[in-house]
């Protein structure tokens, strides 16, 4: 019989203790930051504090707290629950102590949709005593979730593979004369020399000229005023002979001296080191050691040095002085092209005639998307190249066809792109705008894309910070995105879209500029009257809802 009443005593002060947690639990205090939900990275973050008076939590109780966002219609999205436990409790990850009271802090995240728009956030509460237990609540402590963040625009830069082809391509051939030492006469061995029949021979060809470079040096060793009169002597020798020589085989532009570019070397020190790097003396590393710590010196000095190598001065001269005291002729040609017409003529009418770059290169040649396709479809059929599937792929992307694009991008990945810029560029793109952001971000790094993509992808994933750094200097609507959500509200978009408007009317009514606000706001729903029913919904304009302009623009 007294096993039966301390069972019911003890069930009696559970109850007791549970009746009055419940009773005055409106006396627990809950707050959340901000006090409105709101999205970033794609996520809406709860992060709140809680705090319990004195004498309230039970010594032996705990309490499960479940946040839940229940949108409009009724949908319920749960995050993560929370045990609090009393002092003589156990499972809870804060104690809450009865005579003094407690507080505990509690943040997590659930991935937003736009059913949350219009939501409350409710702490759903279940105190537990032993075997008894009590609901408490439930305490709404949000309403609404702010979304401006989700307002990023799909405006990466896609990137368009590179046909390769060079409107313009200069050709060259160069024949090296070599002197005797403190020499600048040309010699008639060397008139005859193979370089010069080479000359000869590209000549033939009948391209036109760009320019003629006669380039002299002299070796390093010796003072610099004789060296670089040596050049000079060494430059107008050769000039003399590239004239006579360029006019006798008929070089086109020849008789103009204005396509004649001279520059004289003087001691030409680059070439010593790179001579030295390459040779086979025994002591090369030294000397190229002795000749780096005195790169300082005068030219004077450095010469001195040289005749100061006794022991490597003949090896020094027959694998590396010998090859400085030079004079070069180059002639820089245009290479044949067809032109614009004939390539795009040809692409639809005999494409096998074109090389793939010139075929590539068509296709940017004409207005018509239609055509490009057609175009980089021929490549396919020829050439099997990933730049064509790449490109075709662009041009679903410029539609937000995400379907189709990917299917030519795999395909380019398959025929050699794996690893190239605009493939992986393309495929971080698709997975921005299909929300795998570590994904997008893994792709981009690969690609080393543009900072206007990669900004773009720091403003979805909600680091605002490096999204205005790397579009600094832009004022784009996504730029301005970024500043207002970095907390600068005085920026603001140039753009003469409704959608620009609308952020610029965000960013009057974040910093209270009422004159930005309506200005902005008047003109989105002029060009755009969709943005009028969703300025009512919009919990950026909460302070303004009952304004007497507010109230004539969205009536």
């Amino acid at each position: 019989m007294k096993i039966v009443k301390l069972g019911l005593l003890v069930l009696l002060l559970n109850s007791c203790g549970l009746h009055k947690m419940s009773s005055d639990y409106h006396k627990v205090k809950y707050e959340q930051t901000p006090a409105v939900l709101e999205v970033h990275g794609g996520y809406v973050i709860v992060d709140l504090e809680g705090t319990f008076p004195s004498q309230y939590f039970a010594k032996k109780a705990t309490v499960e707290i479940t946040p839940v966002i229940i949108s409009e219609n009724g949908e319920e999205s749960t995050l993560k629950s929370i045990i609090l436990q009393g002092e003589q409790a156990t499972g809870g990850e804060y104690t809450i102590f009865f005579e003094s009271g407690g507080e505990f802090v509690y943040e997590d995240k659930i991935e937003y949709t736009d059913a949350m728009k219009s939501s409350k956030l409710e702490l759903r509460a279940v105190a537990i005593l032993e075997d008894d237990n009590k609901v408490l609540g439930p305490i709404t402590i949000a309403e609404g979730v702010i979304s401006t963040s989700q307002r990023v625009a799909n405006t990466e830069i896609i990137a368009v593979a590179d046909h390769g082809y060079k409107e313009i391509e200069v050709v060259s051939e160069t024949a090296t004369i070599y002197f005797l030492v403190n020499k600048s006469n040309i010699r008639t061995t060397e008139k005859s020399d193979e370089d010069v029949k080479k000359l000869q021979e590209f000549i033939k060809q009948g391209y036109k000229t760009e320019s003629f470079v006669v380039k002299s040096s002299a070796s390093p060793e010796g003072t610099e005023k004789i060296n670089t009169e040596l050049s000079d002597d060494r430059k107008n020798s050769t000039l003399t002979y590239a004239k006579y020589l360029l006019k006798r085989l008929k070089a086109d532009g020849s008789n103009d001296d204005e396509n004649y570019n001279l520059s004289s070397a003087g001691a030409d020190w680059t070439g010593f080191n790179k001579l030295v790097e390459n040779s086979s003396i025994v002591e090369k590393n030294t000397i190229l050691s002795l000749t780096d710590r005195n790169k300082k010196k005068s030219q004077k000095e450095k010469g001195e040095l040289l005749q100061d190598m006794a022991e490597v001065y003949d090896a020094l001269e027959g694998d590396v002085l010998q090859y400085l005291r030079k004079s070069e002729i180059t002639i820089n040609s245009y290479l044949p092209k067809k032109t614009r017409e004939e390539i795009l003529l040809l692409s639809t009418t005999n494409p096998s005639e074109l090389s793939v770059e010139e075929l590539l290169y068509s296709a940017t040649l004409t207005e018509n998307s239609a055509n490009s396709i057609s175009i980089y479809n021929k490549v396919i059929e020829l050439h099997n190249d990933w730049r064509a599937y790449n490109n075709i792929a662009v041009s679903y992307l410029n539609t937000g066809d995400v379907e189709n694009a990917m299917i030519y991008l795999q395909k380019a990945k398959n025929n050699g792109g794996e690893n190239e810029s605009s493939v992986l560029t393309n495929l971080g793109i698709v997975a921005s705008w299909n929300g795998d952001l570590n994904k997008a971000q893994k792709l981009f790094d690969q690609a080393n894309t543009s900072n206007y993509n990669k900004a773009t992808l720091n403003l979805r994933m909600g680091d605002y910070r490096s999204a205005t750094r790397y579009y600094r200097g832009n004022n784009t609507y996504n730029a301005t995105l970024a500043n207002i959500l970095n907390g600068n509200n005085n920026s603001t978009c140039s753009e003469n879209t409704a959608a620009c408007y609308y952020l610029n009317a965000i960013a009057g009514a974040r910093s209270g500029n009422e004159e930005v606000l309506f200005s902005n706001l008047e003109k989105a729903i002029s060009a755009d009257e969709s943005y009028k029913i969703e300025s009512l919904t919009d919990l950026e304009f909460s302070n303004y809802t009952e304004h007497e302009k507010f109230i004539s623009l969205t009536k």
